[in-house]
């Protein structure tokens, strides 16, 4: 019985090659890792694909071979636990299972990966996300826990645990994505870095930089400044009231005009500090109050002073 079902499965996994060019995939490395996952989107350096699962999908004969591949990965390969994390308040879980790479009647190599949220008390666990994988090449993948809220109400998680994109120039940080536990749902938030006290996260979201408390969810927003250009880093003041951001005119090195933008809170009131070619800014880092030091391309360090605004080199 067993193996007419794989036999079923294996003749449905020949359907692949049929409509493989209407699947977008991103790999990784060739050392073995899962690749990303089937439903990536197109990936550029700033914009990271939004979560999907192995049933998003605009047609049913899609739907149909994603599933058999999904059923004959985790038919040939026995789960394991990755990781777990418990929530602060000790009555939620989350666990990370993989299924690792089989081979797929000999067409090709494919992992499995479920973000599972158990209600402690019961043991009912729930399929929050997913990411079928292809094994082999270049890419970012794989499911990962980043922390909970303290409230225990928000877990927050990557989709890209592993590897980068593929054809990565200029900056990039791995996605986070919210999961909410009262609502069980998963909200994508974008990239970017938390706050010095760990309460609050700046992201980029599409051509807006969104501001969230992690207890609460999104406390602010600002369109980027000016919105054309290729969103960079985010750096938060030292206590956490203020933020700055770089932005280029391309993607890769030479990135052209650079602008860096200054942000308070809770207002994100948009002022732009510096607007430079030579030299193009790519990096900051704000350790102390009453200035920041910005990096450029040729790997120089800069310092601006807020109060004299004044840009010089760092010897």
């Amino acid at each position: 019985m067993k193996q007419n079902l794989l036999l079923v499965l294996v003749t449905l996994m020949l359907l692949v090659a049929a409509c493989s060019s209407a699947v977008n995939v991103q790999n990784t490395t060739g050392t073995g890792v899962p690749t990303s996952t089937i439903m990536a989107e197109t990936v550029t350096p700033f914009q990271t694909p939004r979560p999907t699962t192995e049933t998003a999908t605009s047609t049913p004969d899609f739907n149909v071979t994603v599933t058999a591949i999904v059923n004959a990965v985790t038919t040939l390969s026995q789960p394991r636990l990755h990781a777990t994390y418990p929530s602060p308040d000790n009555k939620w879980r989350v666990e990370i299972i993989i299924h690792d790479c089989v081979q797929i009647g000999g067409v090709q190599t494919n992992a499995y990966e479920q973000l599972m949220l158990i209600e402690v008390s019961t043991g009912a666990a729930q399929v929050m996300d997913s990411q079928l994988q292809f094994c082999g090449g270049l890419g970012a993948i794989g499911l990962a826990g980043k922390f909970w809220s303290s409230n225990s109400r928000y877990f927050y998680y990557t989709d890209a645990r592993d590897g980068v994109p593929d054809g990565l120039c200029g900056y990039w940080e791995p996605p986070l994505l919210r999961l909410d536990v009262p609502n069980v749902n998963s909200e994508y938030l974008g990239i970017g870095p938390l706050s010095p006290d760990n309460t609050k996260l700046a992201t980029w979201q599409d051509t807006d930089l969104v501001v969230w408390n992690l207890d609460e969810g999104e406390i602010a927003r600002s369109p980027a400044l000016p919105a054309d250009a290729v969103r960079g880093p985010i750096v938060w003041s030292p206590d956490g009231e203020a933020l700055v951001y770089l932005q280029t005119e391309d993607y890769c090195s030479p990135s052209g005009k650079s602008y860096v933008v200054w942000l308070n809170l809770p207002e994100l009131n948009p002022e732009l500090l510096i607007e430079s070619t030579t030299p193009t800014f790519i990096g900051a880092t704000w350790d102390d109050p009453d200035r920041i030091n910005l990096s450029d391309e040729d790997g120089k360090v800069w310092m601006y002073d807020f109060g004299t605004k004044e840009l010089l080199p760092v010897p």
